[in-house]
């Protein structure tokens, strides 16, 4: 997948998982017309990320939910976050 395919599954997760092609070809959810070309959207529909969902509307399943959603933080041994946080003690700004 590459980045922009990774882009437009997020901006599509945040705007409600579904939308609409407008007479332009782009895509609106939520009343949010998200930047992305048609062949994205074609392309991750053959990779299985989206589906149609009614005549000119499109959504996420659960693969694409999945890749959309962000990785989650773990915490490491040592006291760190997998996202680089170091947690400290009260009143050590």
């Amino acid at each position: 997948m590459t980045p922009a395919q990774k882009q437009a599954l997020e901006h599509l997760h945040r705007h409600g998982g579904e939308g609409a092609i407008d007479k332009h070809g782009a895509l609106v959810a939520s009343g949010v017309r998200l930047k992305f070309l048609a062949d994205t959207w074609l392309r991750l529909m053959t990779t299985g990320h989206v589906e149609p969902c009614g005549p000119m509307r499109i959504k996420l399943t659960g693969l694409g939910r999945q890749a959309a959603e962000p990785e989650p933080v773990k915490c490491l041994r040592g006291g760190g976050f997998s996202d680089g946080h170091v947690p400290a003690h009260p009143g050590a700004e």
